[in-house]
């Protein structure tokens, strides 16, 4: 059940204001109104006010020899004068100020209850709108907004780095690398990887979009052969990610992993072999591809990486795609230009 919002203060106040009107006119008229609202032309023999009285009180202090009277003498006073003594009806100009109040009034009252009626069809409206994107989905539009990595997109993309789209459109149709993309999740659980980006720096774990430092200590580390599986022999800073046991964002004892058919860019005999187990449509993947390209360019001699996939189909849609049609435009050589613009596209919209 949505919630209350403006729209619905709003039609309280005017039900308010609609309410104090009638309340307003109901004693205008002496309660002599159903409410109803008749021509203009109609008020003056619908809303004839009474006649006033004179106030005996006024008569009575004008005998200096007459006694002070109370309510109940007052009324039978009233009651008892002679038709002679009561005042003449009030003319029609006396109608006059009664009957424009009463005019301006229902004038009100009847711009009320357009607006009621306009804010009640407005609301259904919404309703009506709530209910089919809660059965629906959001529109095609939104949804192309999301979706950039949707297999148009994905097609699209593979026309822009001058692929051969025929094949690239029936290995991405046919699913040809579903079961190379299971493999990697498959190898990663094994390993420790529970979410992306999951990197091992000549094989030691370090789960996450750390920033460039803690990259730098463990590879500065291997570089010098003093590299360690003990938590305890790393910075303070790094020791914060591994001292717990059941929740390990750093491990330093070492884990094997098959790199055949993997996609590698760096030296072969580089010191250092960064794996990255990732996730196209991860937004920590994303700023971690920053962060990567940071650690290439420092060590370009001594660091390589190769790139494993690890779709996190559960919250990404188009993930499992996305990482398909990579390993297709792998088949043609061009892998880590595919990949690159993949992440550098969704940075660029982030």
């Amino acid at each position: 059940m949505p919630g209350i919002n403006s729209t619905h203060y709003f039609f309280i106040l005017l039900t308010t204001h609609y309410y104090l009107l009638t309340d307003r006119l109901f004693h205008l008229t002496n309660g002599r109104t159903s409410f109803t609202f008749i021509p203009m032309s109609k008020y003056k023999q619908h809303f004839q006010p009474k006649p006033k009285i004179q106030p005996l009180r006024e008569q009575a202090s004008q005998e200096p020899t007459a006694p002070a009277q109370d309510e109940a003498i007052v009324e039978e006073s009233i009651n008892s004068a002679p038709a002679a003594t009561e005042p003449m009806s009030m003319s029609s100009s006396e109608n006059k100020p009664a009957a424009a109040p009463l005019a301006q009034i229902t004038q009100q009252l009847n711009l009320l209850l357009i607006l009621c009626v306009a804010l009640f069809v407005f609301n259904l409206f919404l309703f009506w709108k709530i209910q089919n994107i809660e059965k629906n989905g959001t529109p095609a539009a939104a949804k192309q907004e999301e979706s950039a990595l949707s297999v148009e997109n994905l097609k699209k993309t593979a026309k822009d780095l001058k692929l051969d789209t025929n094949k690239f459109d029936q290995c991405l149709d046919k699913n040809t690398k579903k079961d190379v993309v299971a493999a990697n999740i498959t190898e990663g659980n094994g390993i420790g990887v529970r979410g992306t980006p999951g990197f091992f720096v000549n094989g030691k774990f370090l789960g996450g979009a750390f920033p460039f430092e803690f990259f730098k200590e463990i590879i500065d580390r291997e570089i010098a052969g003093t590299g360690s599986t003990l938590c305890t022999d790393y910075s303070t800073e790094l020791q914060k990610y591994c001292s717990d046991e059941q929740n390990k964002a750093f491990d330093p004892a070492p884990k094997e992993m098959n790199l055949a058919n993997t996609p590698i860019k760096g030296k072969a005999d580089a010191k250092v072999t960064i794996v990255e187990y990732s996730d196209f449509q991860c937004p920590f993947c994303i700023r971690a591809f920053a962060t990567v390209e940071q650690v290439l360019k420092a060590y370009p001699n001594d660091v390589k990486l190769a790139f494993k996939q690890y779709p996190l189909t559960q919250i990404h849609p188009f993930a499992q795609k996305a990482a398909e049609a990579s390993l297709c435009a792998n088949d043609q050589g061009k892998f880590w230009q595919f990949h690159d613009k993949l992440f550098t596209s969704q940075g660029q919209a982030q």
